[in-house]
């Protein structure tokens, strides 16, 4: 097999042979089992048409032998038993009775409704038409003994003539009945001294039966019975049949439907050979048609579900249709084209579908990766059990009725089409929203962050895109508070480097200038002054930071005590009331009559009142009011503080709490930019709050804490 093709074009026709030539080798597969009874060496003579045939014949030889022995040579008294006669009579009174009620019937819903309204004319005139109508039947249909005794002679003679022509003279049927050797007791051939001879010179066909070879056979049952144990019947077709009989005729169709499928085995089995050499000239030459690989790709993409769901539709549709059409006939039209085109296109679907389980086979993940892509796996247990139960009984109503050979075949079909139609739609659709969902993960993970998956519909994808959309959300909100807490760590970094570097810096330059020779008293204590106060200034910070850390470890511990946090808050005022007195600010305090109550750390609380209140200090606007007010709501405390700022809030409300964050941005304030932070730790840790609000220049500070309660 040493073939090479030239050229991509003499590779088309040869693939397109071999298409034919496998659509020949399966139309004539399908007309040579559909047929295969006519492959018989006799095939009408050996079928269940001619057997039938044969027993209806037996059946007429044995009633001229029992039921119409010696008929014509009877009597009428003879040809009618007293039986048969009182059988019809009990027949005809039956048909009377019946015939007289429904007389009754038709009129008893009018008498009825007349008897109901009382309306006796009416009545009086229905009973009258019934009694009329039941007598003229009578007059009319009124048969006696002796009228049924005619009748049933006329059916038997009628019936006897019949069955006579059927089996004597002429007929197309020879039989010859005999009980043992040279004991002939029926046959319709004259002048016959040797049957065995008489078969060798005249027979088209003949049979014999003996009483052993009927035993078992149910159609002929009554001659089993009348043969006895040493009869035999022959069966002979003569050659001078006549040729408009109905066994001529068939006898001449069976043999030329056994010719035709003779020729169909040869011409299957030659296009088998030459569509199997051409597969081998294909496969030697290695390469395919630019048509075949796109339909490749194109079939690669349908869910592997889906494609077996397509491969066992249209194997039933090509089945149907293959059962049903024919294509050995003459003479040849444009028809044979158009069959052999379809079925040449559904051998090719199989070539794809070969295709795709022989790389299968060699590639294992691939058929995995298959697997995981199917449709039903996208769907909802309960949507694949609804769809699979409605496949089913579209399936097997259709099988049901093309069993029955019901035109009806076409409802199921219809359905399970549209049914097939739908389900393609559907998974489209389902497929293009998955698609639009990996687009749109896609752009996720390549950084877009403000693209949106569309959510529409219902359904697990509809889901999936939903829970995408929220964790994209979640992960970009998370991602800007990861930037805003680098921020943050990089400017806390500079702050603490500021605040700590400022007052080391003062200390270093004015330990240099104590350093210098010929300073007067007055000088030298000047430059003491202020290295007293930067290091005090630095101890603080450095303090502040401790105690930060400290309340963010949560390593404090506290010493909770029941507290008046109104006491508490006004000792704190009073604490600070010089700094108070020397600012232009005006305090005003407001407060419940009562004590107030709270489980608090003393020494901790009044830090975070002496923090907030010098926060005012150093940021109000000054010539301005401070509002302070204490309240109780339900379980809890309310402390706020009111003040107009003295500069300009460009922050956020929680960046303010952040470590070494200050209000005024410049930093020129003295400060360590740690009190909101610990005043809000302190206040945590005790199982308080404390929040900021702004409000154009206005800043206020709330402090929340547990209202005191007794247990029990």
């Amino acid at each position: 097999m040493d073939i090479k093709l030239k050229n991509r074009y003499t590779y088309i026709l040869t693939f397109i042979i071999c298409v034919y030539m496998f659509a020949i080798f399966s139309l004539s597969v399908e007309d040579i089992i559909k047929n295969r009874d006519y492959l018989k060496a006799e095939p009408y003579f050996t079928s269940s048409m001619f057997e039938n045939e044969i027993a209806g014949y037996s059946n007429n030889i044995q009633a001229l032998n029992e039921t119409y022995k010696d008929f014509s040579k009877k009597s009428e008294d003879e040809k009618v038993t007293s039986e048969e006669l009182m059988s019809s009579k009990s027949l005809y009174d039956s048909n009377f009775i019946n015939k007289e009620n429904e007389i009754n019937e038709k009129y008893k819903n009018d008498i009825l409704e007349a008897e109901q309204v009382g309306n006796k004319n009416k009545i009086i005139r229905l009973n009258d038409a019934k009694t009329r109508e039941i007598e003229e039947f009578k007059k009319e249909d009124t048969k006696t003994l002796m009228d049924l005794k005619k009748e049933i002679i006329a059916y038997k003679t009628e019936d006897y003539e019949n069955i006579k022509k059927a089996v004597e003279g002429k007929s197309n049927i020879k039989y010859y009945l005999t009980k043992g050797k040279n004991n002939v007791m029926d046959t319709n051939i004259a002048d016959v001294t040797d049957i065995n001879l008489y078969v060798k010179n005249n027979a088209l066909y003949s049979i014999k039966f003996s009483q052993k070879s009927l035993e078992n056979n149910i159609q002929m049952n009554s001659i089993y019975q009348w043969l006895g144990t040493s009869g035999e019947i022959y069966f002979i077709i003569p050659k001078g049949i006549n040729q408009n009989s109905y066994t001529y005729k068939n006898y001449i169709y069976s043999n030329s439907v056994r010719q035709r499928i003779i020729k169909e085995v040869i011409i299957g089995f030659v296009a088998l050979i030459i569509g199997i050499t051409f597969i081998l000239i294909l496969r030697k030459n290695n390469e395919e048609i630019a048509f075949i690989q796109k339909s490749k790709k194109w079939y690669q993409k349908i869910p592997l579900d889906v494609k077996i769901f397509i491969f066992i539709f249209y194997f039933f549709i090509i089945s149907f249709y293959m059962s049903r059409v024919s294509f050995f006939y003459k003479p040849y039209n444009l028809g044979h084209v158009y069959i052999l085109t379809v079925i040449a296109m559904y051998i090719f679907y199989i070539y794809l579908n070969f295709r795709v389980v022989l790389g299968f086979r060699k590639n294992k993940q691939l058929f995995r990766d298959e697997v995981k892509k199917c449709l039903f796996n996208n769907l909802s247990k309960r949507c694949i059990i609804l769809l699979t139960v409605v496949f089913a009984v579209s399936l097997l109503g259709a099988v049901i009725t093309l069993m029955a050979g019901s035109i009806l075949i076409i409802i199921p079909i219809s359905y399970a089409f549209c049914y097939m139609l739908f389900i393609i739609i559907y998974s489209l659709n389902k497929i293009r929203f998955f698609n639009n969902i990996i687009k749109g993960t896609q752009e996720i993970v390549s950084g877009n962050l403000n693209y949106n998956i569309e959510e529409k519909g219902r359904g697990d994808l509809f889901q999936l895109a939903h829970n995408i959309n929220n964790m994209k959300a979640s992960f970009k909100k998370s991602l800007e508070n990861e930037i805003k807490s680098e921020r943050l760590k990089s400017e806390l970094i500079t702050n603490v480097s500021h605040d700590l570097k400022t007052p080391l810096t003062s200390i270093i330059n004015y330990v240099d200038l104590l350093k210098k020779e010929g300073l007067t008293k007055e000088e030298s204590n000047g430059y003491i002054d202020i290295l007293d106060r930067k290091s005090q200034r630095l101890k603080i910070l450095i303090d502040d930071l401790f105690e930060a850390s400290k309340m963010a470890s949560g390593a404090v511990q506290l010493n909770m005590e029941k507290l008046d946090v109104i006491a508490l808050l006004q000792q704190a005022l009073a604490e600070l009331d010089e700094k108070i007195n020397n600012s232009s600010l005006i305090f005003k305090l407001k407060v419940p009559g009562q004590k107030v109550y709270a489980n608090l750390d003393g020494k901790r609380t009044w830090r975070v009142f002496e923090n907030l209140i010098n926060n005012i200090l150093k940021y109000t606007l000054p010539n301005t009011r401070v509002y302070i007010e204490l309240l109780v709501d339900g379980d809890k405390i309310i402390i706020s503080m009111k003040n107009i700022s003295s500069y300009e809030m460009d922050f956020d409300n929680e960046e303010i709490f952040e470590r070494f964050i200050r209000g005024d941005m410049s930093r020129n304030t003295e400060g360590s930019g740690l009190g909101l932070s610990i005043a809000k730790s302190i206040l945590e840790l005790q199982g308080g709050n404390l929040s900021i609000e702004i409000d154009g220049d206005l800043f206020k500070a709330k402090v929340i804490v547990p209202l005191f309660t007794v247990e029990g």
